[in-house]
C-alpha cells in the first residue's frame, strides 16, 4: 500500500510561487511614497512659480526648467482615444502590483515600487487634472527631448535597470523536478 502512495505522488514543484514578504512591500512601498511625493512638490512648485510654456535655464544649454502640459502619452506619443491614457497605466499599476505580490530580490522590489510610483504619480495628475505636468527639458541648443517629469524618470531608469538585472545578474530559475522517466509499477 506505501508503495502504491509513493507512485501516485506527483514531485513538488519548486518556486511556482512564493508570496512576497512584509519587509518586500515596505520597502516596495517606500519607493513608491517616495517617488509620488518627491513628483507631486515638484510639479507643485513648477506650478506656482512658472508661467505656463515659460522657462528657466538651470544648466545652459543642457538643462531647461520649464512648465508644460502633456495630453498625451509617454514621450508625448499619441497612442488612442483619451481615455486609453488612464485605462493603461492603470493596466500597468495592476501589472506592477502582481509582480510584488510574489517574492523579488530587495532591488527587484525597489525598482518595482520606483516604477508603481512613477506610474501612480503621473495618473494622478491625468486623473485630477486631465493631463500631465512635465517640467524637466533636456537637450542641446535647439535639439531638445522630450519634455518630463520626475515620475517619467522614475519609470524609464527602474525599467532600463530592472532589464539589465533581468539579463545579466539575475539567477535563473530552478525548474520544477521532471518524474523519472520509464517508472515501472
Amino acid at each position: 500500500m506505501n508503495e502504491q502512495k509513493k507512485l501516485n505522488k506527483k514531485p513538488a514543484e519548486k518556486n511556482k510561487w512564493v508570496w512576497a514578504s512584509w519587509h518586500q512591500w515596505i520597502r516596495a512601498l517606500t519607493a513608491t511614497a517616495a517617488v509620488i511625493a518627491a513628483d507631486q512638490i515638484s510639479k507643485a512648485i513648477v506650478v506656482a512659480n512658472l508661467d505656463l510654456n515659460r522657462w528657466v535655464t538651470w544648466i545652459d544649454p543642457l538643462l531647461k526648467i520649464t512648465h508644460a502640459h502633456n495630453h498625451q502619452g509617454m514621450f508625448s506619443l499619441s497612442f488612442g482615444p483619451q481615455f486609453s491614457y488612464i485605462i493603461l497605466p492603470m493596466i500597468a499599476v495592476a501589472f506592477v502590483i502582481y509582480l510584488l505580490l510574489q517574492s523579488q530580490s530587495k532591488f527587484v522590489a525597489v525598482l518595482l515600487g520606483l516604477i508603481l510610483g512613477g506610474g501612480l504619480g503621473n495618473l494622478i495628475d491625468r486623473i485630477r487634472l486631465g493631463y500631465v505636468v512635465d517640467w524637466i527639458s533636456m537637450g542641446l541648443r535647439t535639439w531638445r527631448w522630450a519634455t518630463y517629469n520626475i515620475a517619467d524618470s522614475a519609470i524609464v531608469v527602474s525599467v532600463i535597470l530592472l532589464l539589465i538585472w533581468e539579463f545579466f545578474f539575475s539567477k535563473p530559475k530552478d525548474k520544477s523536478e521532471e518524474p523519472a522517466e520509464n517508472e515501472k509499477s
